[in-house]
């Protein structure tokens, strides 16, 4: 809601900008509990940590953080199956290195991939 053509004060925009996204969201495999709007500013950061103003009085709910916090996080299994996400990779001479994190099971000294 950076540029000034959106209008922070404009809750028919909000509304229309939501009854637009939600069927597509659906769509998708969103379910409606999964989905949340909340007006943010980037550039000022208005609504991502501290309650918007005047700017917006007409929005009520929670602020980006508060409903980031409240997310539930996956509980990791050590003794599942091994699952690294590759998040970069380089190329080194003939090799190519790849940067991962351990999302699920365990890897230890020796083990073959």
């Amino acid at each position: 809601m950076d540029d000034s053509s959106v209008g922070w004060n404009n809750e028919a925009r909000w509304k229309e900008i939501k009854e637009n996204l939600t069927p597509f969201l659906n769509k998708s495999g969103y379910k409606d509990e999964d989905i949340f709007f909340v007006p943010i500013s980037g550039l000022t950061g208005e609504n991502i940590k501290e309650p918007v103003g005047a700017n917006c009085s007409w929005y009520k709910g929670k602020t980006l953080m508060e409903i980031l916090d409240q997310l539930p996080v996956e509980k990791r299994d050590e003794n599942g199956p091994l699952r690294v996400p590759i998040l970069d990779k380089t190329k080194e001479d003939n090799k190519i290195i790849a940067h991962g994190k351990v999302e699920n099971g365990r890897l230890t000294v020796g083990d073959k991939l």
